[in-house]
């Protein structure tokens, strides 16, 4: 129920090799913030729900929390697909994971009674540490 509520599956065979093309380019260890200078794979506008975004995603089950914190309480993973339905992006603390950080997050939007919810934009495909989504609006 909450996967069809925070994502749409619209990968695709050409959208599956772009996600795991870019995770592999972004768990290459030879890469720098500065090699990610250009979003490589921004947020783009959901032709199904206006005002609403499709965030392509790399890993699977990644915590989405309650406030932009990585110390906030998880309330859901992401859904399986390799995309996540977001509403905008705002600045929060600091996330580490695997040699990289961020302080900006995405905005899941509330839906029915499950409440919004935040990842941390290290997982989102493109882009480097500290950078927003050129494709997301700032909350």
């Amino acid at each position: 129920m909450l996967t069809g509520i925070l994502s749409r599956s619209h990968a695709g065979t050409r959208g599956v090799a772009a996600v795991a093309l870019a995770a592999g380019l972004l768990l290459s260890p030879g890469l720098t913030s500065s090699a990610w200078a250009a979003d490589s794979a921004p947020c783009t506008p959901d032709p199904d729900y206006r005002g609403l975004y499709r965030c392509p995603i790399w890993g699977t089950d990644v915590n989405l929390r309650s406030r932009p914190d990585p110390e906030a309480q998880v309330v859901a993973t992401s859904p399986p697909g390799g995309w996540l339905l977001a509403e905008c992006q705002v600045k929060g603390g600091r996330a580490t994971y695997g040699g990289y950080s961020h302080t900006w997050w995405v905005k899941a939007p509330a839906r029915g009674a499950v409440p919004a919810t935040y990842m941390s934009e290290i997982f989102l495909v493109g882009g480097g540490d500290d950078e927003p989504d050129s494709g997301l609006p700032v909350c």
